[in-house]
């Protein structure tokens, strides 16, 4: 549906037929003037550059069966505001998301689904821009993790605003790069015993983080796991850790207890 303008201007809304099962590289880059489009159900994958600088474009819902977001997807979707991404979606490409920056809201339906999806990198989870994240229509704050997630992916929480607190079950063993980086809201984390490793930058620049605690079953802390975490005051590592990164609290500048 083409709308005409006077001016010139040209706006584009379209639906993808039902007949199409997957969207290819470039399919729909450079189209700046597309302000919505309509995914069918029977899609599966999503091309690299697919919608790449569709600079108009102000939401998009994934439909549930996608499992693949491919690189550069939605690179420079600078109207982007909200985003719906499905629990069928396993993988992200690198920069997918990158330059998303009117990205405020991005709604999933399922937590341990979310937690287990392969990010490429910081710019692949749309919440990188410090969007907040919605569960079922519900802005997450208190996260819980279920007990059904044995590893908590990189990059899976990387720069959400809205987590104040998070909550890890004993069915957790290890905690990813950067997985909860970024994290400008987060205030307290109890990391439980089943956990072996925090990985590197897990919560860098987390700083309103005040309130730690490792679990006995934690052997190493990556580099830059709490680098910059400048609300920290105190921390007592257990006696199962056998290694600390390099910089692994660097900047934390209120603290002044370390057991």
């Amino acid at each position: 549906e083409l709308i005409r303008y006077p001016a010139g201007k040209v706006d584009i809304s379209y639906a993808i037929p039902d007949s199409v099962t997957s969207i290819g590289d470039s399919a729909f880059s450079w189209c700046s003037s597309l302000t919505s489009i309509t995914i069918p159900d029977g899609v599966t994958s999503i091309g690299s550059f697919a919608f790449f600088r569709c600079s108009s474009l102000t939401s998009i819902t994934i439909p549930d069966g996608v499992t693949s977001i491919g690189s550069a997807a939605f690179y420079f979707c600078h109207s982007l505001t909200s985003i719906t991404i499905p629990n069928s979606v396993t993988s992200v490409g690198d920069e997918a998301f990158c330059d998303c920056y009117s990205l405020t809201s991005v709604y999933i339906s399922d937590i341990a689904s979310w937690c287990g999806i392969a990010f490429d990198g910081s710019c692949s989870n749309p919440l990188r821009g410090g969007a907040s994240l919605y569960l079922n229509g519900k802005l997450v704050t208190d996260l819980i993790i279920p007990n059904s997630v044995t590893n908590i992916g990189s990059y899976a929480f990387y720069h959400c605003s809205s987590l104040t607190s998070v909550t890890i079950p004993n069915s957790v063993t290890s905690i990813g790069y950067q997985a909860f980086s970024d994290c400008s809201s987060l205030t307290s984390i109890t990391i439980p015993d089943s956990v072996t490793s925090i990985g590197i930058n897990a919560f860098y620049y987390c700083d309103s983080l005040t309130s730690v605690t490792i679990g006995n079953g934690v052997t190493s802390i990556g580099n830059l796991a709490f680098c910059h975490c400048s609300s920290l005051t105190s921390i007592t590592i257990p006696n199962s850790v056998t290694s600390i990164g390099y910089q692994a609290f660097s900047d934390c500048s209120s603290l002044t207890s370390i057991t």
